[in-house]
Order: C-alpha cells, then structure tokens, then sequence
C-alpha cells in the first residue's frame, strides 16, 4: 500500500505543470534534501548530516520571502573506546529573503531559531539533551523552473559555536 501511495505521488509530481516561483506567481512550496559535512566544533562528533526541508515562498519585489523548516540528523564519528555516541537532530526554522540577481541565479539569506537534540545510550536506555540557539544561513544557487540548487553556509551562534557547509536540492511547487 505505501509502494502505491509513493508511486502515485510520484507520478502526479512528473504530470502535474508546475509553476515554480515564476514571476507570475506569488505564492510557491517546495520541498528539499539538505546534506552537508559539520565545521567548528560539532565537526569532532559528527562526521555528516542530511535532512528534509520544506520552504514556503511569497514573491515580494525581486525575490521572495521565505520561511524554512524541518530535520537534519547528525551521524556520529566513530570515537575512541569508553566514549559514548551521540547522534544528532537539528529542528531548524528560519525566515529570509531569497533575492534573483538574474535569471536563474539567487543570494539568500535567513535567520532563525534552532533545537538540536542529541541522542546517546547509557546502561541500555536511550538519553538525550537539548539546545537552542539562533541560526543563519546565507545561501547562493541556482534554479531551473521546479528545482534548484543552493549552496548555504549555517552558522549556529550555540556556544562552542560552528555550523554546517552544505548543499539543498530542492523541488518547488
């Protein structure tokens, strides 16, 4: 049954005409896979990350707005013995600007609030804490109709610092 749901969806994806934040239109949704490798800090615990994003985008003057949200997981590093793993998951939301320079080609830039969660084993139970911190990302891409590129850089103002260099490719409705 979730084969033929998937199978369907997919299809209605490839059939469908798409508009995808043309001129013309004002209103867009798109959906995206994020992946990229941790630098500062969390580059000592964590090896990559990869998630799904969803973006909802209103077109203002030469660009839109945009409002982000989703999940990104962290997968630990292999550690020395007697360390414990923890795997991360960052919940970010972040509004911006995405600003066409010329046809097909865009500079973002967002701000926002994040919660990352990371999670370890003790004694056979699941542990795990948690932390916020305001966030940024500025991003540079390109598009082609219904999907796009971008390359972004977030920033995590948590203490200890860091962030994420990473790559979003996305497919807008």
């Amino acid at each position: 049954m979730k084969k033929l749901i998937l199978l369907a969806g997919i299809c209605t994806l490839c059939l469908a005409k798409t508009m995808a934040q043309k001129e013309t239109k004002k209103f867009s949704v798109g959906f995206g896979i994020e992946g990229g490798i941790p630098v500062g800090p969390p580059s000592d615990l964590y090896q990559v990350a990869l998630g799904l994003t969803v973006r909802f985008s209103y077109h203002v003057g030469p660009g839109f707005v945009t409002l982000t949200g989703g999940g990104i997981g962290y997968d630990p590093k292999t550690i020395v013995v007697g360390q414990k793993k923890k795997v991360g998951l960052q919940i970010p939301v972040r509004a911006g600007y995405k600003y066409i320079i010329q046809h097909h080609f865009f500079v973002m830039g967002e701000v926002g609030y994040s919660e990352f969660k990371s999670y370890y084993g003790s004694n056979g139970e699941l542990l795990s804490t948690t932390q916020g911190s305001f966030i940024a990302a500025p991003t540079v891409g390109v598009q082609f109709n219904a999907f796009e590129i971008g390359l972004r850089y977030g920033i995590d103002f948590r203490s200890g610092g860091g962030g994420l260099f990473g790559v979003r490719l996305g497919f807008n409705f």
